[in-house]
């Protein structure tokens, strides 16, 4: 039986772990922090503890429950990579900032994947290649271009010929480029565990308490919640939107909705023909797609974007012709899976900037705030590489390459 409209991802385990790292009401009265954070997915819930690790007092809130929203939504990959190629960032927003970020990125990863093994976070993380694809000779050409820039700033990056791409993948392919440092990781699960982690140091987690606005003194910043005031030194916008608090924001960023679906179990028939399913896939085009294998030979296929709806009824309907269309091209991609039925598809919010790149940093109109948002399909490396930062602007050893993954680059 196909479910439309629920993520893979969201099962009543989870939420109920979940909801037992927070304390299950919203705060009430005046509390001070040392930082308060905004948002209980996994960037929130990464920011929490490097904050806390840090020897920060710190509160976490969430509107809802912990790890849901984009979390949940999402493909689960840790990726050393934005979304944007490489020669696409340098050409918009210069070689400088693509050095950096693109370093900043692999280090995150790497760095993200080492924690959670340190931390025991049982989130089924696994070490993985990423291929990325090049179904038709002219993706081959331009690929052939990023892999020479990527190795140009010492970069990994190695080109794979058709005849060894074709064994990696079992796909069309005129060539790939292997990227070394990603996972694959229960992106649920993972936030949890690090929301626990942030728990056990001493951060103040609560769900189900929207944040109504946020004022500043020369001193402090006050969030303000329905029942609730807290005073603190600094907080930490971990939304993946601006939101309505932060609404004059909207201009940096663009939302759109995301699709992704994950496969009934492949029969042994199917597994025979679908090769080593050992790599994360995705693919060198202007609009890429992105597959990985999951645990009971299932397959998550997800890439589809669309314009946010809006009304329930018209996001429904969406989803479920989306959702169908992407196992459509699933199976242009694979034919021997043609026919294998839809097991989950959902929508999830894909925030992303002009040049590709999250914002990750301050905000001049903002004083004492750090925003973590924009951070594409895969924010989980952008997640961590966020709390880093965050944690580095609040015990004031932010560095000049900081200032260049935030809003000084759109001055």
């Amino acid at each position: 039986m196909s479910i439309y409209g629920q993520s893979y991802w969201e099962d009543a385990k989870p939420a109920a772990r979940a909801r037992a790292v927070a304390r299950g009401k919203a705060p009430k009265g005046d509390l001070t922090a040392d930082v308060v954070v905004i948002g209980g997915g996994f960037t929130g819930s990464a920011a929490a503890y490097t904050l806390t690790k840090a020897g920060l007092d710190v509160v976490l809130l969430e509107a809802g429950h912990l790890a849901s929203g984009a979390t949940e939504g999402s493909i689960g990959a840790i990726l050393p990579v934005p979304d944007a190629p490489l020669l696409d960032v340098q050409k918009v927003a210069g070689k400088r900032v693509a050095r950096i970020v693109f370093t900043e990125l692999r280090r995150s990863a790497s760095e993200l994947s080492s924690t959670l093994k340190r931390l025991g976070i049982r989130c089924d993380l696994s070490a993985t290649p990423l291929v990325v694809n090049a179904p038709f000779t002219n993706d081959a050409a331009r690929l052939k271009k990023e892999v020479a820039a990527r190795q140009a700033l010492e970069l990994d990056a190695a080109w794979l010929t058709a005849e060894a791409s074709r064994r990696a993948l079992a796909t069309e392919t005129q060539g790939a480029m292997r990227l070394q440092g990603a996972a694959v990781v229960h992106p649920v699960r993972a936030a949890v565990g690090l929301a626990k982690a942030a728990r056990a140091k001493g951060a103040r987690i609560f769900e189900q308490s929207q944040v109504k606005r946020t004022t500043f003194t020369r001193k402090d910043v006050t969030v303000v919640l329905a029942g609730a005031r807290i005073t603190a030194r600094g907080v930490v916008v971990a939304t993946g939107t601006p939101g309505p608090v932060f609404h004059q924001l909207d201009r940096h960023v663009r939302t759109v909705r995301g699709y992704a679906v994950v496969t009934d179990p492949l029969t042994p028939a199917m597994r025979r023909l679908v090769g080593a399913r050992k790599a994360l896939y995705t693919e060198g085009t202007e609009s890429p797609r992105f597959l990985r294998w999951l645990p009971g030979h299932r397959a998550l296929f997800a890439g589809l974007t669309g314009p946010d709806l809006g009304s329930a009824p018209r996001r429904a309907a969406a989803v479920r012709q989306r959702t169908n269309q992407l196992m459509y091209e699933f199976s242009l991609r694979y034919p021997d899976i043609s026919g294998l039925p839809l097991a989950f598809g959902w929508d999830m919010p894909v925030v992303t900037t002009a040049d590709g790149l999250p914002w990750i940093g301050p905000h001049r109109n903002y004083p004492f705030h750090f925003f973590s948002i924009a951070l594409g399909w895969h924010g989980e490396a952008f997640g961590w590489l966020a709390a880093k930062a965050a944690t580095r602007f609040f015990t004031d050893k932010a560095t000049k390459d900081d200032q260049q993954l935030g809003f000084m680059r759109a001055l």
